[in-house]
């Protein structure tokens, strides 16, 4: 199991940083990224192509995550 960490900056303006699991981030991520990718690529092309490696991939990224 891997882990990442995202930093963001707080409403007072301190630092934070969060650590998820892979687990965590496909269990509020996944069903968003699905439908996502559902709606740009339809529903057979998902099933064929992405699978909840993407979805992870996906969200490092966005998030400029680092593993920890």
């Amino acid at each position: 199991m891997k882990y990442w960490s995202i930093a963001y900056p707080g409403d007072g303006g301190e630092d934070i940083v969060e650590t998820l699991s892979e687990d965590q981030i496909l269990e509020y991520y996944y069903p968003h990224w699905e439908k996502k990718m559902i709606e740009k690529y339809g529903q057979e092309e998902f099933d064929k192509t992405w699978s909840k490696k993407e979805c992870i991939e996906d969200w490092v990224v966005t998030h400029w995550a680092q593993e920890v």
